[in-house]
């Protein structure tokens, strides 16, 4: 008999945001109210809609927006993944904000940074960039919740787009050929 051994890595989308429902509802804003649903195509990786933040005074701004909380799998990992534009005149240049993606987890814990637009260098402005974040399988299980963040005097012209969790796990798979027997892992 013959056993063949293979893994097999599957992805599967947990949620999905492009904005084009022309809604925010699964966004919780929190700081000043600097964000807001954008429509303007030219603001956009896709479609029409995008997150803005803006500034409004007064300052200084600490404003959170923030995802619906979710249950991740109890096995996997998880990758976070969104478009971002932004001004790097006002953000880096001048130094009048910063911009970061967070997670928290809901059963206790503070937000941990993921991501800040430090860490991309040196980008053009207004230009769009994908961004993915990976959480390990430490995350299994938890319950969570995803940010972007920003604090600013008068930084302002930040666009997120196109969000999307999503998970990689192993699976594993019992296939006969003929009478041959394998596991796929």
């Amino acid at each position: 008999m013959f056993l063949a051994l293979a893994s097999i890595s599957l992805a599967e989308v947990i949620w999905i945001d492009d904005l084009e429902s022309g809604n925010i509802d699964d966004w919780t804003i929190t700081g000043s109210m600097n964000w807001a649903l954008y429509d303007n195509e030219f603001q956009a990786h896709s479609g029409d809609f995008s997150l803005q933040y803006n500034y409004h005074a007064p300052w200084p701004h600490d404003t959170r927006i923030i995802t619906r909380a979710f249950t991740l799998p109890e096995a996997g990992e998880f990758q976070f993944t969104w478009w971002w534009s932004g001004s790097y005149n006002y953000f880096v240049q001048q130094n009048n904000g910063d911009a970061f993606t967070e997670v928290i987890d809901m059963n206790g814990g503070n937000w941990i940074v993921l991501w800040s637009e430090e860490d991309a260098g040196v980008y053009t402005g207004f230009e769009w960039y994908e961004q993915t974040e990976n959480l390990d399988s430490s995350w299994s299980g938890k319950t969570v919740q995803f940010a972007f963040h920003i604090i600013a005097t008068d930084a302002h012209y930040w666009y997120i787009d196109d969000t999307m969790l999503s998970y990689t796990t192993n699976a594993l798979e019992s296939v006969t050929w003929g009478g041959i027997k394998a596991a796929i892992q």
